[in-house]
């Protein structure tokens, strides 16, 4: 579904009412379970607005055809826009209350094209965009409450931040004037949206931030969760900055904020929280594997105890997949052919299964015929993103692909396609090829 796919699946929003960011949790966690199934399989914390980064102005999405119009014109001017035959009343706009045209939204995000080619998605996508954004329309007509308000304007962020998919411009153009119009609106449930919103354009500005100043801003963040608690809101943040240090001279920065925040959420009151601080500590832990070495301990599918000291001597791949996971399954055939090539040079695979039910992973397993060992709990509750291996390296998202070199220690924590191709190579030597028999020899 090429809408859904375009909005954040963490996107939380409060209630009106209170003065605090928690304010904006209520809404936006209603709104995350509908934002599902993204490009990658995961369980990804990264806030909703990282990739909302343009929409319509309000002057241009006052009518479908108005917005229809305003999206043809803003495509033209994109290159490499091409338009698809496809039925304009695709998504007729329903009378009825506010519930009822949010629900309408979710039936239009959730359509998927019948046309699969890149012309067929383009031209699906600029017709459920322009249903979600008057649909939002009806509703503002009807002068909703705050809280409804922000859920409108949130949808209308997703729904045109989408849009850069043709008209980046126009949907950059756009989000500026949704943004300044909210501006001097005084009611604390926009003050409070607006407020994430500048914290999130920080995150996005850490990079380009010297020390002093990134020290300050993380400072200011949990500032605001001492003063006012941790809610899924600042929790974002605070693992968007995390995963925003995660690499290179900003990697211990990262891991402090990872296992400050890994404090906080163990003391909170929200279940939800409090339960995924290990995660939170994984990922710190994770972040700590280049170089080092990786630890592996657990069950594997047939109910023995994995001997891992087994493996020294031998560059390692730690698969973490399920047989769910497209891009899981998209390189299974490229390790399979990896393993048979550089196996008798000292390669091995092993998984780390995130399915649900021994069922689920027999079958595949089967039916791709694969030959590696792979961990799996004997436990229930430790299957799928509970699997103990995925906490302990907070692993959020597959697949998660880590080669470790013949002593174990991590030299890779993407080692997927042709990088797996390659740093075989560097660790194990080139294959050598075959050269064919001469006709006549014996």
């Amino acid at each position: 579904m090429q809408l859904q796919n375009h909005q954040r699946r963490d996107s939380v929003v409060h209630s009106a009412g209170s003065k605090s960011l928690g304010m904006v949790a209520k809404t936006r966690l209603n709104l995350r379970n509908e934002l599902k199934n993204m490009r990658r399989i995961n369980l990804s914390d990264e806030i909703f607005s990282r990739l909302v980064v343009g929409c319509f102005t309000l002057a241009l999405i006052a009518t479908p055809a108005v917005a229809q119009d305003a999206a043809e014109k803003g495509a033209a001017t994109e290159k490499g826009d091409t338009e698809a035959e496809v039925p304009e009343e695709l998504f007729p706009i329903p009378e009825g209350t506010a519930d009822e045209l949010f629900q309408f939204i979710t039936s239009v995000k959730r359509t998927p094209a019948k046309d699969r080619s890149a012309e067929g998605l383009n031209a699906h996508l600029k017709l459920q965009i322009e249903a979600v954004l008057a649909a939002c329309e009806k509703i503002l007509a009807g002068e909703p409450d705050e809280k409804v308000e922000l859920k409108v304007i949130t949808e209308k962020l997703g729904a045109l931040g989408a849009m850069t998919r043709y008209a980046p411009k126009l949907s950059r153009d756009g989000i500026k004037s949704l943004m300044d119009s909210l501006e001097s609106d005084t009611r604390p449930a926009i003050v409070d949206f607006l407020r994430v919103r500048k914290l999130e354009q920080k995150v996005a500005g850490l990079a380009a931030m010297s020390e002093a100043d990134r020290n300050v801003f993380i400072e200011e963040v949990f500032g605001m969760v001492d003063a006012n608690g941790l809610d899924r809101t600042t929790y974002g943040i605070l693992t968007s900055i995390g995963r925003a240090l995660g690499g290179g001279d900003t990697t211990d920065a990262a891991v402090a904020v990872y296992m400050r925040l890994a404090d906080v959420m163990e003391k909170s009151d929200d279940e939800a929280l409090s339960s995924r601080a290990g995660r939170t500590r994984g990922a710190a832990r994770s972040l700590k594997l280049p170089g080092n070495f990786m630890e592996i301990t657990g069950k594997t599918a047939e109910g023995e105890t994995f001997d891992w000291a087994a493996y020294r001597g031998k560059v390692v791949l730690v698969d973490f997949w399920a047989s769910w996971c497209g891009p899981c399954r998209a390189e299974i055939p490229n390790m399979k052919a990896q393993l048979e090539a550089y196996g008798p040079k000292g390669f091995a695979i092993v998984g780390v299964n995130l399915d649900t039910t021994k069922e689920a992973y027999q079958k595949y397993v089967d039916k791709e015929e694969l030959s590696w060992t792979n961990l799996m709990s004997d436990k229930e509750e430790e299957r799928g993103w509970n699997n103990p291996l995925a906490n302990y390296y907070g692993v959020s998202g597959i697949p998660t692909a880590i080669l470790v070199d013949k002593e174990g220690k991590v030299i890779s924590m993407s080692a997927r396609g042709t990088r797996l191709n390659a740093l075989l190579a560097e660790q194990l030597g080139p294959i050598e090829e075959t050269e064919p028999a001469k006709e006549g020899a014996e």
